[in-house]
């Protein structure tokens, strides 16, 4: 009972405000929402084919302020070199406009000028330089000499997907943030096709759809709270399955 109280009581609570959703992205969320604690947050659902272009400026400005704050940190003259080295590629490819991406309240705004030709030249340049940016994070201990949370870290160096071939546009896929350990053994519960946990979030899909556990016997609250304490006991099972 006290497990199950402390999920999200409705998908108001548990998604973004700003996730945008199909029929498909509805129907999964309605179902899964009980299960997730409060402490875990749905941040992205569905985007058209413009928000998956839109997506690759969103990581070129978060990485590049990321770059921009870790300048200021006590480093080392070599880690201070490398860090400007990673922001002049990336400066190569700037989207028009430049800024705005990263606290926008609506995913598509601002709209870049560049061509999608160009924006996928630019999303090669960015998977690169997170992979750079994420050996100077390690050889550097950045998250240690930074206040910033290592998450944010974390999402600075996570690999963005190339537009036309992530699999948010269909509806299924959503990302979830909190307690990451936690949030893969409930997706995988929920009979998730794909559990992908990144530093930031998880990335999960239901391409299957969702499975409720109980709820052909026992009515839906019951089987919220059977699955939530079928997550507990088999914690260690999970775990196995998804290494």
């Amino acid at each position: 009972m006290t497990q199950a109280a402390k999920v999200h009581p409705s998908a108001k609570s548990f998604v973004d405000p700003r996730v945008r959703e199909t029929k498909v992205t509805t129907e999964i969320i309605n179902k899964i929402y009980g299960f997730f604690p409060l402490s875990s947050k749905l941040i992205s659902g569905y985007l058209d084919e413009e928000q998956l272009y839109w997506k690759v400026n969103y990581h070129w400005e978060y990485l590049l302020e990321m770059i921009e704050h870790s300048e200021k940190l006590p480093l080392d003259d070599k880690f201070t070199k490398a860090l400007h080295a990673i922001k002049n590629v990336l400066e190569s490819n700037k989207p028009d406009p430049a800024r705005g991406y990263r606290l926008s309240n609506v995913p598509g705004l601002p709209k870049d000028k560049s061509s999608h030709a160009v924006i996928l030249a630019r999303h090669k340049l960015v998977s690169q330089s997170k992979r750079d940016f994420k050996r100077v994070v390690e050889a550097a201990d950045l998250k240690s000499k930074s206040k910033r949370s290592p998450k944010s870290f974390g999402l600075a160096c996570a690999p963005v997907a190339a537009p036309g071939k992530g699999k948010h546009s269909t509806g299924y896929a959503v990302d979830i943030k909190g307690n990451n350990d936690e949030i893969a053994r409930i997706a995988r519960n929920l009979g998730a096709s794909l559990v992908f946990p990144e530093d930031s979030h998880v990335h999960v899909e239901f391409k299957n759809g969702v499975i409720v556990p109980g709820t052909s016997n026992v009515g839906v609250q019951q089987g919220r709270q059977g699955a939530a304490m079928k997550v507990q006991s088999n914690q260690q099972h999970a775990i196995h399955r998804y290494q």
